[in-house]
Formats: structure tokens, sequence, C-alpha cells
């Protein structure tokens, strides 16, 4: 049997396992629905993190972006004690804000805190948390993820021996990785397998609530005592064609948060809250104890059926397996997603230019085949092209 990881009065209103598997949601900054702002009061709700021992606020906050002194002081002040930064976020510049704001108040303790280290050699991976100490200006970090780990191998005795190393040397509570990869699954079934992950982020929304083998992997790791963040929970931004039904008391991000939330096996929600009102908006959404309707979880449903043929899952072993050229669709998918929706515009272009050339190569290339292979009916060779232009 699962452990819930939730506050009694969070699960009030959880919804069965069948119905879960059923429904769609998304998650991300969220506008509020009128009135809901001042029927939610009080601090963020906390959850225990797998059987970790430890508890984090339920909503996370994302820091990759050029982070400043009041963002991180109304995440303070809202409650949200669970911070994820990484080596790389904002060209460094995350971690280092991170270390001037702890400097500044002395409220290390009083915070979550998680980092990652996108190079996973274990020399790398270790003499990069030197550099993100010395940032962060603290002597440990609560949770030290691999980041974006799409190589389940990665996760060896060569890797037990580093994680419990740093342990040993206080300088990490917790290992595990971040996930967004194409062999997501993959990770996430070995995990639990190794017996040294403790927590887990990876992508997690109505986009792929329905994959069988994402649901057996995610019991797998809950029953292994795996806390699990989800991350990417808005499924991409809401098409200007497409129609949403208002809801009494919820807006569709309201709702899609809080079918996140219900799923037992989440401890916290990982979202980027780029200013105050959105630090608002979804901290006030945390507290909310009202659960999501039958009526309403159908609507998100319908929702992600008429919209999943714009955008990417990421399960390149599908698409790129039948493009000769090598080219990298799922993340070049991903890098347009950065640009288009999220408007990281500089982000996706940086990123795109670290990317091997024949991995971004798509003048001459045929991908009708990876088209016709495409679950989800998208428009393969129109939509990486796109990315290209944009991106180079």
């Amino acid at each position: 049997m699962k452990t819930d990881h939730r506050d009694k009065d969070q699960t009030e209103t959880t919804v069965s396992r069948r119905d879960f598997l059923a429904t769609a949601g998304a998650a991300g900054a969220v506008a509020l629905a009128p009135g809901v702002l001042d029927a939610a009061s009080g601090p963020v709700p906390t959850a225990n993190l797998g059987t970790t021992g430890a508890r984090v606020s339920v909503l996370a906050a994302g820091t990759a972006f050029n982070l400043t002194p009041i963002a991180l002081r109304s995440i303070a002040r809202e409650g949200i004690t669970y911070w994820d930064t990484a080596q790389s976020y904002a060209g460094g510049n995350s971690e280092k804000e991170i270390g001037k704001y702890f400097a500044k108040h002395g409220n290390r303790k009083d915070v979550y805190l998680v980092t990652k280290c996108g190079n996973h050699a274990v020399e790398s991976f270790t003499s990069a948390l030197n550099g993100s100490l010395e940032s962060l200006q603290t002597d440990y970090v609560d949770t030290y993820f691999l980041h974006n780990l799409g190589d389940p191998d990665r996760l060896d005795d060569e890797m037990k021996a580093c994680q419990e190393k740093l342990k040993k040397e206080g300088k990490i509570r917790y290992f595990g990785f971040s996930s967004h990869h194409g062999r997501m699954i993959d990770v996430l079934e070995r995990a639990p397998q190794v017996g040294f992950v403790d927590t887990i982020m990876f992508k997690y929304s109505f986009r792929n609530m329905d994959d069988p083998r994402l649901q057996k992997a995610m019991d797998a790791c809950a029953e292994a005592g795996i806390g699990l963040i989800a991350m990417k929970t808005q499924g991409g931004r809401q098409p200007t064609d497409v129609t949403v039904p208002a809801w009494e008391g919820y807006t569709r991000h309201q709702a899609a948060l809080k079918v996140v939330w219900e799923d037992e096996r989440i401890s916290a929600i990982c979202s980027e809250m780029v200013n105050v009102q959105q630090v608002k908006d979804n901290g006030a959404a945390a507290r909310l104890r009202r659960g999501v309707g039958y009526l309403e979880r159908q609507d998100l449903q319908e929702y992600a059926i008429e919209t999943n043929h714009l955008h990417c899952r990421g399960c390149a072993h599908i698409c790129e397996s039948r493009v000769a050229a090598g080219t990298a669709v799922a993340d070049l998918m991903r890098l347009k997603m950065y640009h288009d929706e999220y408007g990281k515009r500089r982000y996706a272009r940086d990123l795109f230019a670290q990317m091997p050339v024949a991995a971004r190569q798509v003048d001459g290339v045929d991908f009708r085949d990876a088209e016709a292979a495409c679950p989800f009916g998208l428009q393969v060779g129109n939509m990486v092209r796109d990315a290209v232009s944009k991106l180079a």
C-alpha cells in the first residue's frame, strides 16, 4: 500500500486511482478565479519527500531565470521553502543570487535547497558541486541532482559510491536526478532497482498521465520510498484558437494544478514563477482545499485530446530512429517550446548553439517516416524546421 505524503486536510478530496488515470491536467503559473485568493490563506502545505524524512512545501520554486532579490523575498514570504536551481541556470547567476540572499537574510536552514549538474561524469559531478556551494554561499545542499538524466546505466556502482562520499562529507543530504529526456521512463524504471536514489524530479502533465508504462514506473518509485517532484506540469501553453470552458471557482490552470497535487505519489510541483503575482497566485492554488470535480477533469481530458498534436512529448526513440540524418528531433522541439511558449528566446538560442551540428541538421532531411510514426500526429518536419529558423 502506498503512503500518502500530504497533510490530512489536503487528502480529503483525493481522486481514486482509476479516476486519476482517466483524467488530464496541467500546471504552471496560474490566473486565479475571482475570490479564490481571499479564500486561500495560511502557509503553503507541506509533504513528506518519499521516505527520506525531509518535509517540503508542496509548491517548489523553479529558478531557471534571472532572479532578483524581490522575487526571492516574495517566494520566501509565500512560505515556499523548496527552492530548485542548477549550475547552468541563468548562466550561473541563479545560484549566485540565491547565495547573496542567504548571506543577507541568514535563512539558509529555512530552505530545502536543490541544485543540479549537467555533466554526469563522476569527477565533474563532484567538482561542480564545490563550485555550486561557493555560489550558493552554503556548505551543503539538501538534494543534488544529475541534471536531465537519460542514461539508466549512469546509475551504477561508481555513481553510488560518489553520492555516498558526498553524503559522508556533509555536502549533500540526498541524491537523485531530474529528467525530461526522451528516455525519462527508462531512468525512472532503473531508480528503484539500484536502491540509492532518494528523489526524482520529472516531467509530468496531462500530456503523459495516460502512459501506462510511466504510471507503473511511478508506482515502483513510490513503493521504494523515492520522493517524486513533478515539473513541466503546464503541458504547453493554451493555443489561442482552442476554447477551454471556465468553471465556477476554478480556472483550467487551477483545476490542472489540483489534479497533479491529488496524485498521492507526488510530493511537490516545481513551478517557475517569474513575478510576484505568479508567486501569490500559485501559492493560493497550493493552499486551496477543494478538489477537482468529474466534469472539470473530463473537460481537461478533452482539451488534452484536442491539443496533443501541438505538443511534443519527447519520445525520441519513436521518431529519431526514423530520421537518417541523426537530427535531434526531441531536443529541437523542446527548445522550440522554450522559445515560443516560455518566452525564453535567448536561453533557447544558447542551448541550440551548444548542440552538435549534426543534431540540428534539417536541410534536405526527410521527416515523413518520423511524422507517420508519431503517435500524436505532430507535423515533425515543419516544427523542427521552424525551430531551426528561429534559433539559428
